[in-house]
């Protein structure tokens, strides 16, 4: 069920850290779990967004960052 504040918060830092090494599939994989928890969530979109940019697949970082920008329209990031 979504919704599971621990679940997100376990797969951001998860995101994060393969992030930071820099293994953007399991950064995708983390990040998405987060989006799945908390579809609402500007935040996570733009996590997933920047892996998905780093793994080269731009269609689909096009679109993450779209949902991000139509969640958080005031934040520069996602524009």
């Amino acid at each position: 069920m979504p919704g599971n504040r621990e679940v997100y918060n376990h797969a951001m830092n998860d995101g994060a850290q393969a992030a930071w090494d820099q293994q953007w599939d399991h950064a995708i994989d983390a990040y998405g779990r987060a989006v799945v928890e908390f579809p609402e969530d500007p935040t996570a979109h733009i996590s997933l967004g920047l892996a998905l940019l780093q793994a080269g697949r731009l269609e689909h970082a096009l679109q993450v960052y779209s949902r991000a920008h139509q969640l958080a329209p005031d934040d520069p990031h996602p524009a």
